[in-house]
């Protein structure tokens, strides 16, 4: 919709803070009301929240500062985003973009005069398998085309309100394109792949009805917390958020903790460009996620729950907040639901787009109104977690899964998958393939048999994991997906024969360098020198020397940086120059060392601020192309 009427802010802060009880903790949540409501966070905002929250005006500033989504400067009535992850880019995202300023009147990263509009760049939306894609107003707007981006800015132009544009411009598709024994979808014929249900020479039990909201619930009070626990402790079910550290270890440390207070959390902020799966799940499965929460609430003795929801998926909060209140009215959720006396109810907070908050410490420190900072691994979350308590951090699937889990038994989930990684695992594929989107297999399943079900066996390279996974070529498709072999978070990019590999290895450069945190100088230094040693391949000047630094900072930044991002961001970096060295051969000028700084080149961001093209523009002696 348009920005609403204009509501006095002082009223509008005073309505945000009674619904959060003045507490410094909902900081980021009042902020991100204000950004939707005014479409920017304004400096008596800042300061009045300092003065009511008694909190430091550097404090609130430096949230707005730290979350892309938040803004200290004003944006148009209609602000879109357009994804710049790699498969967007692929498919045409920064031509769509410029053509959509063109027919605007306006410049990429900046409001038009009359504050009609601001047309930017995100890292990515979460509509991989349907992009390219863009949020309009923080609403997705999918399969783009230069058509339905001319569409868009006539009805800019005319301003018309976003719920009179065509309804079809926010269809947002799950795309389930296979199913297995845990995430079990009545598939229609010829839409997708349905699994078997046959492992191991022995043949599951079928379950003739769906997991139904409450079925969890009901086994896990005919059994208990302890045996609820040792039903976890069965399957052998691993996080599967990355990691894979075992679900119930943590569940059994957080109840063991001390007393006085116990959280349980959701991590719904899945920022890895690539990945979609909680898109998926909280769309289709939202009863099942909750009810995994639920389960674990009752099973660790926590009263509260929280789902920390990525921005880019907060058109989905109404959607989850009708599921909690239908829910409640069942008596599923609220006092006394596990007729124990326990109270326990679920929350929902927005992220405002920080990738580095899907870290667990780094969400734990947004929930509680401060920048998403990652801290030392010690102490733990099960220890010190949100608020200083012991705290459960499982991602969306885990916790679907737990509740399949406490329904049928872990010894069933346990029959799917391999002895180390049991069960089944969604996969996000996406770009170059006839039929990108969600696949179900269980853990051991083949990349080959992956691409063969996507239409991609004639893929020149994949990126597993995200752009801090694996980077496989063609000799690694008999590999298997497991956390014995090629362990992964779910997300798998394919790159055609078509694609320029450089281009990928600068779109992951630039990601890590904007998503920094730059807490620690390895990381914070790290980043920003990789890409621009990529930015001077790109300008065909690269030398071996320069190969060289990128692998010694690379190997700094694995070894000594303070979290994971630092620790991974080299490696798509790495793994190309290893594996793809002709792509980067392709782009050195000569083998002899070229200094990084050129003058001429240096002049580029002015010229673009000024427009100059003309020779007079450059230095004397510089080649215009």
């Amino acid at each position: 919709m348009l920005r609403p009427a204009p509501v006095p802010l002082q009223d509008f802060l005073e309505a945000r803070l009674a619904e959060h009880h003045r507490s410094p903790h909902a900081l980021l949540q009042i902020l991100v009301a204000v950004q939707h409501a005014f479409h920017w966070i304004p400096p008596e905002a800042v300061e009045a929240l300092a003065r009511e929250l008694k909190l430091p005006r550097v404090r609130v500033q430096g949230l707005v500062s730290f979350y892309a989504f938040l803004s200290d400067e004003p944006q148009g009535d209609f602000v879109v985003h357009f994804s710049d992850n790699i498969t967007d880019q692929m498919q045409g995202c920064r031509d769509l973009a410029a053509r959509l300023c063109a027919r605007l009147g306006s410049e990429l990263g900046q409001t038009r005069a009359d504050g009609l509009a601001s047309v930017h760049l995100c890292s990515c939306t979460g509509m991989c398998d349907q992009g390219p894609a863009a949020l309009v107003n923080y609403l997705p707007v999918t399969r783009l085309s230069p058509e339905r981006v001319d569409r868009m800015a006539d009805l800019i132009l005319a301003r018309v309100p976003l719920e009179d544009w065509p309804p079809e411009f926010f269809r947002v598709e799950s795309q389930l394109r296979r199913s297995d024994v845990v995430f079990r979808e009545p598939l229609e014929p010829g839409s997708g792949i349905r699994g078997s249900l046959e492992r191991g020479g022995e043949i599951l039990p079928e379950w003739e009805e769906d997991l139904a909201p409450g079925d969890a619930r009901r086994h896990h009070l005919e059994r208990g917390g302890a045996e609820t626990l040792k039903e976890l402790y069965r399957s052998e079910l691993r996080g599967r958020g990355g990691a894979g550290f075992k679900a119930a270890i943590k569940w059994e440390s957080v109840r063991d903790g001390k007393s006085g207070g116990r959280f349980v959390l959701c991590n719904a902020d899945e920022g890895e460009p690539g990945t979609f799966k909680d898109r998926f799940l909280l769309t289709e499965h939202a009863d099942t996620v909750f009810e995994g929460m639920t389960v674990c609430g009752h099973a660790v003795g926590s009263k509260r729950g929280i789902l920390y929801l990525r921005q880019e998926y907060q058109y989905l909060r109404e959607h989850l907040e009708d599921v909690l209140r239908r829910r409640r009215d069942a008596s599923l959720l609220g006092r006394n639901i596990l007729g124990s006396g326990l109270d326990f109810d679920i929350e929902i907070h927005l992220g405002a787009g920080a990738y580095i908050c899907g870290m667990e410490s780094a969400m734990i420190k947004s929930i509680e109104g401060r920048r998403g900072i990652p801290r030392r691994r010690w102490p733990l979350p099960v220890h010190q977690g949100l608020f200083r308590r012991p705290t459960v951090v499982n991602n969306v699937e885990t916790f679907a899964c737990a509740a399949v889990i406490s329904a049928r038994g872990g010894a069933w989930f346990a029959h799917s998958g391999t002895p180390q990684s049991t069960g089944t695992k969604l996969f996000c594929v996406s770009g170059d393939c006839q039929r990108p989107g969600i696949y179900e297999y269980p853990w051991g399943i083949s990349l080959r048999e992956v691409l063969r079900d996507s239409g991609a066996l004639d893929a020149q390279a994949l990126q597993v994991g995200g752009p801090s996974g694996l980077l496989l070529g063609p000799e690694d498709y008999g590999r298997s997906l497991c956390f014995e072999d090629v362990p992964s978070v779910g997300t798998i990019m394919v790159f055609g024969p078509q694609r320029d590999l450089f281009d990928s290895a600068m779109n992951f450069a630039r990601f890590f360098r904007h998503e920094s945190c730059g807490l620690c100088t390895p990381c914070r230094v790290g980043t920003t020198l990789l890409a621009n040693y990529v930015r001077k391949f790109e300008r065909r000047c690269g030398s071996p020397v320069d190969l060289e630094e990128i692998r010694r900072i690379g190997e700094i930044m694995r070894t000594m940086a303070h979290c994971g991002l630092g620790q991974t961001a080299p490696a798509h970096l790495t793994e190309s120059i290893r594996k793809f060295p002709e792509v980067w051969s392709s782009r050195m000028r000569t083998s002899e060392f070229v200094p990084a700084f050129d003058l001429d080149w240096a002049l580029e961001e002015a010229r673009s601020l000024t427009g100059r093209t003309d020779p007079e523009a450059h230095l004397a002696g510089v080649e215009v192309p």
